[in-house]
């Protein structure tokens, strides 16, 4: 017994101390990414890195009722992934990201939106206004809402796409399914039909390899200073760890898909100064990958970035109003000045709008424009309504269709995003 004591107490001290280790590990590990001394060898993973279309069986996901309504006021909207799932690790990207925060409500943080709801913003001066020019008054004209029907109808699986002679249903954008490179390849056709080379750009994560797809407007005077503008390509139905079979994402983003490519015939022609352009991320369900990956290149490559500009989710509006956010995370970077742009070409062009500076951290690192401000940019995220009462009910789950979305608003959103981006690429 003497002897069985010590050894007793001996197994709780260690027991202890293997506790305080996990706990200050689980304190320093950023959301999304499993800590380098807790890299999973490749040759272990329960998805093998190869599999461009895991089989879903062997992607661990929690399971979320299809057809569940979004309650933020219960904070259960929790895309965490869990623990073994295959997810980016600190060695993917630049160790300046944060990694995506889902605590809370994904989307947005619906605390910090009730936390700030009646803090003063800054006065935004919409005086002294000029005429509007008629070459943007002419572009917003290019902005076509039947094509935007149609073009997020074949997004969503509603109506077939066709695709280097073969024909398929995307019922699901997933990061992990093979739906979502056929929709990468529908998107290449509309811009090759407007006359527009399309790159794919490849990004790796845990050795996997993905594309994001950029499109670029050259300048016509001063080519190397860039305005970035992007929307996530891929969708969730509420499991985004798993290869999920239906996930429409109408909204969320295919709002953003269809709207780059009628920002892109609104711009064309402008003969810009600056050049635009154009990036169609993956990944950002599972964890921004695409954007931060992206932005590391951007950042490693000293590219003189005039702004970046982000349009995820803005289709949706069942309130009066026709409410635009704009979120500039309080400033970072100096990115309120690219609010105030958008409140002035607003009221300068009549456009029918009610934005809104959110000047709160509510979608901080939640959506792509976040890498871009981890590097020191100046960026916005442009975006339905993002609060308890007016959030799209149909945020990830299968339910994110066409028929939910009003498409006259996200015409009036992409006319601002038109005005905006061309004035950035000093259109005078």
């Amino acid at each position: 017994m003497h002897i069985i004591i010590p050894l007793l107490l001996l197994a709780v001290v260690l027991l202890v101390i293997r506790g305080r280790r996990n706990s200050n590990s689980n304190k320093s590990r950023p959301t999304g990414a499993l800590p380098s001394s807790e890299k999973t060898p490749l040759d272990t993973l329960t998805v093998p890195a190869a599999v461009a279309d895991p089989d879903p069986s062997l992607l661990a996901a929690p399971v979320h009722d299809q057809g569940h309504e979004h309650d933020h006021d219960q904070d259960g909207h929790d895309h965490t992934p869990p623990e073994g799932t295959f997810a980016a690790d600190e060695s993917d990207f630049h160790p300046v990201h944060h990694g995506k925060n889902w605590k809370g409500g994904c989307k947005f943080d619906p605390a910090e939106v009730r936390r700030t709801r009646n803090f003063a913003t800054p006065k935004i001066d919409t005086s002294n206004l000029p005429a509007p020019d008629a070459r943007i008054v002419n572009a917003f004209k290019v902005i076509d809402i039947a094509r935007i029907k149609d073009t997020m109808l074949k997004l969503t699986g509603e109506v077939p796409v066709t695709v280097n002679g073969v024909t398929s249903t995307l019922a699901t954008r997933n990061t992990h399914s093979k739906e979502l490179d056929i929709a990468m390849g529908f998107i290449e056709a509309q811009y090759a039909a407007m006359g527009l080379k399309t790159v794919r750009d490849p990004y790796t994560v845990r050795g996997k390899k993905l594309n994001n797809l950029v499109i670029e407007l050259p300048g016509k005077t001063n080519p190397s200073r860039i305005v970035f503008v992007g929307a996530h390509l891929d969708s969730t139905a509420g499991s985004p760890w798993a290869n999920e079979k239906v996930a429409p994402g109408a909204d969320d983003d295919g709002s953003g898909t269809a709207g780059m490519l009628e920002l892109a015939r609104a711009l064309k022609d402008l003969d810009l100064p600056f050049t635009v352009r154009l990036i169609h991320f993956t990944g950002e369900e599972q964890g921004l990958w695409g954007s931060y990956a992206y932005s590391d290149k951007v950042a490693a490559a000293k590219t003189d970035v005039v702004a970046m500009v982000e349009i995820d989710m803005i289709s949706y509006c069942a309130k009066p109003g026709n409410r635009l956010d704009i979120h500039d995370d309080i400033d970072q970077n100096g990115s309120h000045e690219l609010t105030v742009r958008f409140f002035r070409a607003i009221k300068r062009y009549g456009i029918n709008l009610t934005p809104v500076d959110t000047h709160n951290n509510a979608v901080k690192d939640r959506s792509d424009h976040a890498g871009f401000l981890d590097h020191g940019y100046k960026a916005v995220l442009v975006s339905e309504e993002f609060t308890d009462d007016g959030f799209n009910p149909n945020y990830h789950t299968v339910n994110d269709r066409v028929k939910n979305c009003n498409l006259p608003y996200m015409v009036e959103v992409l006319k601002a995003v038109t005005a905006v981006v061309a004035e950035l690429a000093d259109l005078k």
